[in-house]
């Protein structure tokens, strides 16, 4: 049903304008038996005030649908294929929170490889990061050993010092002692041979003197070889503790590669291809001629990609509803939003790559299906909107006919969105005004015309 309200039917009115055109443009000319001009004569037309109402444009464009996510899983590492556990069509599982504080259920096991030599390596780093730990121990031993033998350096050079202070002491008082004696020998109070006795006494603490000061810097000197063996300690124990970190980085590094040897689902899918054979010899993904052992494809959200043109790329944004029809399902739309364009347009075709996100929970759609694509890429609200016959182009400027006082009055638009056969007026018309439907590039401004049918009014 045509939403203008035109002044006839519009079979009555297509009727009428057949049946003018061949009464006025085709065939011979009837004589003029009234004597008035050709030009004269009103020419009868139909009209229509415009309506206010909702316009679209829309965009129907072919499109291929893709996995939203899709995954081709290689061997990390040179490995034999030991066991299977999914195959193509199987829907897997990926790594889930668990809720119950435990961390991450890992995803579902697809294949078990085998490589013997990993294990071997494994024990052997594991001996490693023993080795090292013991000979962090024994550093810090000898770092013990080394803080009491400086324990009781210092203590020998405490009683080593209190000695000196003793035996100077003493050879004080023998010298005093001699001092005197020469003194009363000089008085012949007493006999040479005393002063001799005296000398050779404080000559004695002399020699015990100068010992207890040789004790001391022989304690001394044995204080400081033990703080040196204390440093060498501690250095030697940081040595070794970083050689354990080493040892056990690399056992974790082995750890890690074994853990390779288990192919688990990385997400939610399905499989789409396996290559996995008991016995098969897998190869890195970076080798030549190397084959995924699965691929998985996310099935519950797919991307469907379509070109635009580039009379619509600017249109194009983010956030536009869309729907996806499939050949294969007919009957069955799927709403979608244009999630991401590339902005710029392909050089080679001038279009833009659009990419639409479609829900799939019930699985119907399937990557590398063919579609259709309608994109809703403008609206407007209580639009003035008139046919597409109503307005004649030429020279990049718009108008439109209008009856007032039975002539065709010339208006100049401005055109917006266009669906279908209808077309937005965004400036020219208030809307009141009769808007002649057609014939307009045989018109002129002043043409008396004459209306089919009055038109009701709004």
């Amino acid at each position: 049903m045509n939403p203008f309200r035109s002044v006839v039917p519009w079979s009555l009115v297509l009727s009428a304008a057949v049946a003018v055109a061949g009464a006025v443009g085709c065939g011979p000319q009837a004589p003029n038996t009234t004597g008035a001009s050709t030009e004269e004569t009103p020419l009868r037309v139909t009209a229509a005030r415009p309506l206010r109402k909702t316009i679209r444009r829309t965009i129907t464009q072919p499109g291929q649908i893709e996995a939203f996510d899709q995954a081709r899983l290689y061997a990390k590492i040179p490995a034999y294929v030991e066991k299977y556990h999914v195959d193509i069509g199987d829907a897997v599982t990926g790594p889930h929170d668990d809720h119950s504080g435990n961390g991450t259920r890992r995803g579902q096991l697809l294949a078990e490889l085998s490589a013997p030599e990993l294990d071997h390596d494994l024990e052997q780093k594991k001996a490693l990061v023993t080795q090292a730990g013991a000979d962090v121990e024994q550093s810090q031993a000898a770092i013990k050993v080394a803080q009491a033998d400086a324990v009781s350096a210092q203590a020998q050079l405490k009683e080593v010092t209190a000695a000196v202070d003793r035996f100077e002491a003493d050879y004080q008082r023998w010298a005093s002692e001699y001092n005197r004696v020469v003194q009363l020998v000089a008085k012949s109070a007493v006999t040479p041979k005393l002063a001799d006795e005296t000398k050779a006494q404080m000559l004695s603490a002399d020699a015990a003197r100068k010992e207890a000061e040789a004790k001391v810097e022989s304690a001394r000197a044995a204080l400081a070889a033990s703080q040196s063996r204390i440093e060498k300690s501690h250095a030697d124990e940081a040595a070794f503790l970083a050689r354990r970190h080493v040892a056990e980085a690399e056992q974790a590094r082995s750890a890690a590669l074994l853990n390779y040897l288990r192919i688990e689902a990385p997400f939610d899918g399905t499989i789409s291809e396996r290559n996995a054979d008991i016995g098969y010899f897998a190869q890195p993904g970076d080798r030549n001629q190397a084959q995924p052992l699965f691929t998985i494809v996310r099935t519950d959200r797919v991307r469907v990609f379509v070109d635009l043109p580039e009379m619509d790329a600017p249109l194009a944004n983010p956030g536009d509803r869309s729907v996806v029809r499939v050949q294969s399902l007919a009957g069955h739309d799927f709403p979608g939003t244009v999630t991401r364009t590339s902005w710029a347009l392909d050089p080679t075709t001038r279009t833009l790559h659009t990419e639409v996100d479609v829900a799939n929970g019930d699985g119907l759609l399937r990557p590398g299906m063919y579609a259709r694509v309608s994109i809703d890429l403008a609206e407007a609200q209580a639009a003035c909107i008139v046919p597409t016959t109503a307005v004649v182009t030429a020279e990049n400027r718009a108008w439109c006919f209008v009856v007032e006082n039975g002539k065709a009055v010339r208006k100049p638009v401005t055109l917006g969105l266009t669906s279908g056969n209808e077309v937005e007026i965004t400036s020219g018309l208030s809307g009141d005004e009769l808007v002649i439907q057609g014939k307009g590039a045989s018109l002129a401004s002043g043409r008396a015309v004459e209306l089919i049918e009055a038109t009701p009014a709004k």
